[in-house]
């Protein structure tokens, strides 16, 4: 078995099985990192760019970049993202974690780690229903905030060496969850041997990522950012976990994040619940193993463009603005390239990390939301479009009375 850990650069082949009869599906072409904010103080810096083409291994029936950045230049001590400032972000972690003490029956002396804990988010979600033993691992900045909930922490890249220091002054976990991380690294194997280095016999291994059936039924081309290096089915992840000998105990599906899915490994033989082989059904009956399906993908994308661009051309005199700047809001403006010359600025909500930088490779400055009720705009592009419903209701009732509101995925979406 090769140990599914890849150097940055080009990668030709699938990063499960190793097979190079790969599709290419879509090409975004060369794009600055979606985190790669420039502070209006360093205007003059220049971002470097790196490809993004998405190939299909038909024999794993997943996604992947074909190219690798690698995980330090990702994620370094500046990292903006924070999961902690978004109302609906907590509140599904809060579910989690709720889900997560009743279907395991917790003890006290329980661990639970949470890798690519970020700013301590799920795990305050675990203090705050009463669950104490907690630990998280996180490799940027943003770990400073877990002492904001008093939850010990370990800032470094999770991998086999750095899960034999957890392992040595934490002891093995019952519990370890990876919500919007597993796609993300380029040591995958590292990363899974850490993971059993650290799990107990009887402990439960908790995937949540984006999904890629989802992706494709509603044309999420922008979550094929640099950091995503594979886009999951669950074939895809039970293949790849099998391998390091964990079995599928749990999967389900949901509408966070645009659509994602949650899998639940073990390293016990177990029965596996009915939902894996009602997800499996579903996968093929949708058409993931047809390469038809991602043809048609591609077409879509280019038909919601042109629409985009008409949209706006024929309102280039009307005040735009954008909503939100989530990682995927890049790959939107870089793509649809022509977003650049019609938003004035982004809003942001206040307390983001992000605010007084520009967007990657772009003038766009991102602004605090407050400016919007100071300066109305006709419309407002939401970027965060899986949220539309809540962020339009949010600043209708605010008082942006006559502005129209803008999904540009799954399909363009005005709602005046």
């Amino acid at each position: 078995m090769n140990d599914h850990n890849y150097n940055t650069g080009f990668l030709n082949y699938c990063q499960i099985c190793y097979s190079k009869d790969l599709l290419e599906v879509i090409n975004l072409g060369y794009q600055p990192l979606a985190d790669d904010l420039i502070k209006v103080s360093e205007f003059n810096r220049e971002c470097i760019y790196y490809p993004i083409k998405i190939n299909l291994c038909k024999k794993c029936q997943y996604l992947q970049n074909n190219y690798i950045v690698g995980d330090k230049i990702l994620y370094n001590k500046n990292y903006h993202y924070r999961p902690g400032i978004s109302k609906s972000v907590v509140d599904n972690l809060r579910m989690l974690a709720n889900e997560t003490i009743r279907n395991y029956d917790l003890k006290p002396e329980d661990l639970v780690v949470d890798i690519g804990s970020n700013d301590g988010t799920l795990l305050s979600q675990f203090k705050y229903l009463g669950h104490l033993n907690l630990l998280g691992v996180e490799p940027t900045g943003t770990y400073i905030f877990h002492k904001d909930h008093n939850i010990n922490v370990v800032n470094d890249y999770f991998n086999l060496k750095s899960s034999q220091k957890i392992n040595s002054k934490y002891g093995k976990a019952k519990i370890i969850t990876t919500t919007n991380v597993f796609a993300h690294t380029n040591k995958l194997g590292d990363f899974i041997k850490g993971i059993k280095n650290i799990i107990r016999k009887d402990g439960i291994f908790i995937i949540e990522n984006h999904y890629l059936l989802d992706v494709i039924k509603k044309n999420q081309f922008d979550t094929f950012y640099h950091e995503h290096l594979r886009t999951y089915s669950l074939k895809s992840l039970i293949r790849l976990m099998e391998l390091y000998g964990f079995y599928i105990y749990e999967a389900k599906t949901s509408d966070r994040y645009g659509g994602n899915i949650q899998v639940h490994f073990t390293l016990q033989k177990v029965n596996r619940s009915s939902n894996v082989n009602k997800i499996l059904k579903i996968e093929t009956a949708f058409g993931l193993d047809n390469p038809k399906t991602y043809l048609k993908f591609n077409s879509n994308i280019e038909k919601i463009k042109i629409e985009l661009f008409e949209y706006f051309n024929k309102n280039k005199s009307k005040f735009i603005v954008g909503k939100a700047f989530p990682a995927r809001a890049s790959i939107i403006i870089h793509y649809f390239s022509f977003m650049k010359d019609y938003l004035q600025f982004i809003a942001e909500q206040p307390t983001s990390l992000k605010i007084k930088h520009f967007v990657p490779g772009t003038n766009l400055e991102i602004k605090s939301s407050n400016l919007l009720l100071k300066n109305k705009p006709d419309i407002m592009v939401i970027l965060a479009w899986h949220l539309f419903d809540v962020i339009s209701e949010k600043w209708r009732q605010k008082g942006l009375k006559k502005t129209n509101f803008v999904a540009p995925l799954p399909r363009l979406k005005i709602y005046k």
